[in-house]
């Protein structure tokens, strides 16, 4: 039988970078699986911050379950608005877009010190 984390990261393996819908009932994608001294977390991503959701409630995927052309909505806007895309804004790359980029996501690896990333963080989109 598989152990608690091991199936969390199994899940995480096969949903990563997909829009889910978290416990809030938020619809963000799923970046990472993370642990602090208490618990194992969802690490959802809404385009400007991570939210660690406990891993003791579920995510709900999104893609294959909706229409396809309704999921590719939320890559579309995804690409569009979220700060770790190169592309800010749908603009062209430039050497201050890709600077803003890199300090966002500094600013998202930086964590409290009892907090910990149990997986590789995945930012693509999927």
């Amino acid at each position: 039988m598989e152990d608690n984390l091991s199936s969390i990261k199994t899940e995480f393996e096969n949903l990563k970078g997909q829009f889910v819908i978290t416990d809030s009932w938020k619809i963000e994608r799923l970046v990472a699986v993370g642990e602090d001294e208490m618990d194992y977390y969802w690490i959802t991503y809404n385009g400007r911050k991570f939210t660690w959701n406990t891993c003791v409630g579920r995510i709900v995927p999104l893609k294959g379950y909706i229409l396809d052309k309704d999921y590719n909505e939320f890559v579309r806007l995804a690409k569009l608005n979220h700060f770790d895309q190169a592309t800010l804004w749908g603009n062209k790359l430039t050497e201050e877009s890709e600077l803003f980029v890199q300090n966002h996501i500094a600013e998202l690896f930086a964590l409290p010190e009892d907090h910990k990333f149990l997986t590789p963080v995945c930012l693509d989109i999927i």
